[in-house]
This record gives structure tokens, C-alpha cells and sequence, in this order.
């Protein structure tokens, strides 16, 4: 039993590439990648281990880019700018969507194509994990949570660390608590998109995370949104309120339209 599990996730790391930190915790937004990619095949009764070239992966969320090959699959992937441009080594990528116009724009100037398809396939979570079954007794019961980046310490949000939740627990687990906030506050750039998946006003808590401003540039300009507001502190963001919405089933089914089915088939 063990050793064909271990088979199995052998094979699904040889399809398709999500990061994990290297404690072992589990990063919400990049572990999403296994679980957005595996109900999308389901679909049509598909598994990730079912990929036809296991030569050349599939990357779907994330700033990850720089861990890819040569003619390997990009669906919804974003560039990492806080990485030195060299770190990108790849010649030639199949690229079906990226999360924002910055890493489409980024990616053209290397002789790539890329289709003008938008979107982080974190944005396809309630099709598949509906509100209504996540903890429902228990949504809005919250003012506001804040998310904090991984690499963050909850210590440095001092009074308001009764309303942190750490990015560091499996999706559905971490929607289901999401789901108490009537505003999410997050330095998580996966805290902003989860939130806004599920219809709760989310801003960017810039705080100095350790991250580059270009990723969640990219992440609101491919939702249409190119004048958007951040807080400096959790009181301001309170203060400010969520950003303005965007036509989420718009992107969504573009993204589902632009999923590489043709590697599996």
C-alpha cells in the first residue's frame, strides 16, 4: 500500500510542479496547485499521474516560472521578480494562461508566446469547494482576519493577533476559517485571491513582506484592476476596506476553457 502511494506521488511530482517549503509546512496558495489541478481532471475522470509526457510538467499557481524547463505547460503561473532575471533558463514554453499582463509582458519580451488569458487557478476554489459546505454557521462572524505572508511572524502584528490566520493549513481547512471574515487584511497574496474567490472585500497589507509589489500588481491588472489600494498597517486597512470587485466568472471560465486537456488525453 505505502509503496504504490509512494509511486503515485511520484508520478503526480513528475506531471506537475507546485513548491513546498523546505520545513515541510504547507504554503496554502502553493499547495493549492495539486488540489485546483487534480478536481479540474476529475471532470473528466482524470488524475494528475495520468499525464501523458511526464518529461515536460505542468505549472499552474504560483510565482514559480523560474523552476521551469524548456517547453513545459504554464496555466495561470506568474514571474517571481524578487529572482534575478538569469534564474529564468527556459528557451521555449507552452503557455496556455498567466496569472497577469506583467509576466505575460515579461515572458513576450524572451520571444515567448502567451495568449491574453488571465487568472490564478486559486480563483476556481468555490467551484469546487463550495461556501455553503465549508463551516456556513460560522461565516461573517469575524470583523476582519489578517493574513500574513509565510515568512512572516504572527508576533509582528501585535494587537491583532487574535485575528491572524496563518496561510499554513490545507485549502479547505483554511477557506472554512476565511469565511468568518466580513474583510480580509493579507500580505498573502493567496489570502487576497482565496478571499475575493469567495466574495470577501480583500486589500494587500504592504508591510514589508519580503515580496516584490510586481506579483500583486500582476494578480490585480489581469482582474482589470489597474488602480488599486493597499494599507501600510492593519488599522489603515480596516479603515480602507476591500478593493472593488471584477467579473470572476469571467476569468474563471477562461481559465477552465484554457486548461491543457491535450496533455492528458
Amino acid at each position: 500500500m505505502f509503496f504504490a502511494a509512494d509511486k503515485c506521488a511520484k508520478l503526480e511530482k513528475q506531471s506537475l510542479f507546485w513548491w513546498e517549503p523546505g520545513d515541510k509546512r504547507i504554503n496554502v496558495g502553493d499547495y493549492l496547485s495539486k488540489v485546483i489541478v487534480s478536481e479540474v481532471l476529475s471532470l473528466r475522470d482524470l488524475e494528475i499521474q495520468d499525464k501523458k509526457d511526464k518529461s515536460k510538467r505542468l505549472f499552474a499557481i504560483g510565482s514559480i516560472l523560474h523552476f521551469a524547463k524548456s517547453k513545459e505547460c504554464i496555466w495561470g503561473s506568474g514571474v517571481n521578480w524578487k529572482l534575478d532575471s538569469a534564474m529564468h533558463r527556459f528557451s521555449g514554453l507552452d503557455v496556455r494562461a498567466v496569472r497577469g499582463p506583467l509576466t505575460r509582458d515579461y515572458l513576450m519580451r524572451r520571444a515567448i508566446s502567451v495568449p491574453e488569458i488571465y487568472g490564478d487557478p486559486a480563483l476556481l476554489m468555490p467551484l469546487f469547494y463550495p461556501a455553503d459546505l465549508l463551516r456556513p454557521e460560522a461565516r461573517g462572524s469575524a470583523p476582519y482576519l489578517v493574513i500574513p505572508h509565510l515568512h512572516e511572524p504572527v508576533g509582528k502584528f501585535g494587537a491583532h493577533r487574535e485575528h491572524v490566520l496563518p496561510p499554513t493549513c490545507k485549502p479547505a481547512t483554511f477557506v472554512a476559517e476565511l469565511l468568518r471574515a466580513r474583510l480580509v487584511i493579507s500580505s498573502s497574496l493567496h489570502g487576497i485571491i482565496l478571499a475575493e474567490a469567495y466574495g470577501i472585500p480583500a486589500l494587500y497589507l504592504d508591510m514589508g513582506n519580503g515580496e516584490s509589489r510586481l506579483k500583486y500588481d500582476d494578480y490585480y491588472y489581469g482582474t482589470g484592476r489597474m488602480n488599486y489600494h493597499t494599507a501600510s498597517s492593519v488599522e489603515e486597512g480596516v479603515e480602507m476596506g476591500g478593493n472593488a470587485a471584477f467579473d470572476l466568472s469571467r476569468i474563471q471560465q477562461d481559465l477552465l476553457g484554457a486548461f491543457p486537456w491535450d496533455q492528458w488525453r
